[in-house]
C-alpha cells in the first residue's frame, strides 16, 4: 500500500537517502537539498513577481470582462495585487446584497496577506467575488482595496458589509461606504466572547448563537437573560461591541 505524505520533510530525505544509497547525510544538507530542488521546480519567488503583469494579461485575455489591478511603489516595486473574474462581477447583480470581508496573513517567502470579499447567492451557497494580496490589513491596504471594489461591483440597496471587528477595515468602510451599514460576523465575535470568558464558554456556545439568530425583541432579550445569569460580565461586552451590528 502506497501512502503519500502532503509534506516531504527533510527527515523523509534523511530516510530516504540511508535505504537507497546507505549514506548518512546531515538535516541541514537535507533540508538545502530540499530548497534547492523547490527553486529548481518553482523558480525563485523574487522572480515570480516579474510574471505577475504576464499572468494578469492572461487572465483579463482568456477571461473577458476579469479585472486585475497591479499597484506599485514610486521604484517600481511590489505593493498591492488585484482580481475579480468576470463571472464574480455578473453573479454579484444576482446574489444577496451582503458583501462579507476578511484577511489572512500569508506563509510565502515575503509573507504579505491576502484580502477577500465575497457573498451569498439565493441557495446559500458562497461565491468569491474579488481578492487582493497587500502587505497587511492596515488602513491603507483596506482603503484601496474597497477603492477597486466600489468601482467595479458600486453600491447596491439594501447593502451591508459583514467583517470580523477589525479597526482598518472599519476606518475603510467609513471613507469608501459610509452610507452602507457595517455588521460584525456572529462567528468572529463569537471567538472574541470564547477568549474573553473561558471559564464560561462551553455554557454560552449554544445561547449566544440563539441569541444572533433571534428574529424578535422579545426573544432576544429571553436570550440575553440567560447570558446574564451564567456570565453578567458579557452583557455589558455586547453592548459595548453594539450588539445591533451582529450578523
Amino acid at each position: 500500500m502506497l501512502i503519500q505524505k502532503k509534506v516531504y520533510t527533510a527527515n523523509d530525505i534523511i530516510e530516504d537517502i540511508q535505504k537507497q544509497h546507505g549514506i548518512e547525510v546531515s538535516y541541514i544538507k537535507a533540508w538545502r537539498a530540499k530548497e534547492i530542488a523547490k527553486a529548481m521546480i518553482r523558480g525563485n519567488p523574487n522572480d515570480s513577481y516579474k510574471e505577475l503583469p504576464k499572468y494578469f494579461y492572461m487572465l483579463e485575455h482568456t477571461n473577458p470582462g476579469t479585472v486585475t489591478k497591479l499597484h506599485k511603489s514610486e521604484d517600481g516595486c511590489f505593493l498591492y495585487a488585484y482580481v475579480s473574474l468576470y463571472a464574480s462581477i455578473k453573479g454579484w447583480e444576482h446574489c444577496r446584497p451582503i458583501m462579507v470581508v476578511d484577511g489572512s496573513f500569508l506563509k510565502a517567502a515575503y509573507k504579505g496577506t491576502i484580502l477577500t470579499a465575497c457573498t451569498q447567492d439565493g441557495a446559500g451557497k458562497i461565491l468569491p467575488l474579488a481578492y487582493a494580496i497587500v502587505d497587511s490589513e492596515n488602513n491603507k491596504s483596506w482603503e484601496w482595496f474597497f477603492v477597486q471594489i466600489k468601482g467595479i461591483f458600486g453600491v447596491r440597496e439594501g447593502m451591508c458589509i459583514v467583517s470580523d471587528r477589525n479597526e482598518s477595515i472599519f476606518n475603510a468602510t467609513k471613507v469608501m461606504y459610509p452610507e452602507v451599514p457595517h455588521c460584525i460576523c456572529m462567528f468572529h465575535l463569537w471567538q472574541n466572547v470564547k477568549r474573553t470568558f473561558k471559564k464560561h464558554h462551553k455554557q454560552l456556545n449554544d445561547i449566544f448563537f440563539t441569541l444572533a439568530r433571534a428574529y424578535t425583541i422579545k426573544k432576544f432579550d429571553y436570550h440575553m437573560t440567560e447570558i446574564y445569569k451564567i456570565d453578567l460580565r458579557v452583557q455589558p461586552y455586547l453592548f459595548e461591541i453594539g450588539y445591533k451590528k451582529v450578523v
